[in-house]
């Protein structure tokens, strides 16, 4: 009988899947885009961290992600774009650049090397127009830590002629609070 029992909890943990004993991913990558989705109510598709997963925002039955791109406006000539913004919208917390590069090979030396959050940041809860080869790092709303490296950005249309923009993201996790990144 007890053999039974440890069977039935073995397949849950299973199915489950690995998220459950081992925690969220501490590196990826991932597409963050401002294209909004839905017919009556609109919403982004935004990150979470601690699941490594997309939720959708604005949107009560999914839980807040971490981070969305907003995106921004610009006028260019007689035409406009959206260029990428991050934003958490959990509305506390949020980013600070650590800086911009010429090349991704640049950022990802300076990102490698970034082992530790410094003190003196100023976090913002909205970022300014966010650039290929930036290196950010982001303060959850529950006090963990991310560093991001923008691989690429891209400013797109749809079928439909609605602007959106997209950032291909690098990222470093630290769940437990702690200001120092794993290698």
């Amino acid at each position: 009988m007890n053999h039974r029992y440890v069977l039935i909890v073995l397949m849950i943990l299973f199915s489950a899947g690995c998220k459950m004993l081992t925690g969220p991913d501490k590196t990826g990558e991932f597409l963050l885009s401002s294209e909004k989705s839905g017919t009556e109510v609109y919403y982004l598709f935004g990150y979470s961290y601690e699941d490594s997963d997309f939720y959708r925002f604005p949107y009560e039955k999914d839980p807040v992600p971490d981070i969305i791109n907003e995106g921004f406006r610009v006028l260019v000539g007689d035409g406009t774009l959206e260029l990428p913004g991050f934003q958490t919208p959990g509305r506390t917390n949020g980013f600070a650049k650590l800086g911009e590069f010429e090349s991704l090979s640049e950022a990802r030396t300076y990102y490698k090397g970034y082992k530790k959050v410094e003190a003196n940041l100023q976090f913002v809860v909205e970022s300014d127009t966010v650039e290929a080869f930036q290196v950010w790092v982001q303060k959850t709303s529950t006090g963990n830590y991310a560093k991001l490296l923008v691989k690429e950005v891209a400013s797109l249309e749809s079928e439909e002629g609605n602007k959106y923009s997209e950032a291909l993201l690098e990222y470093t996790y630290q769940p437990n609070g702690s200001t120092e990144f794993p290698d």
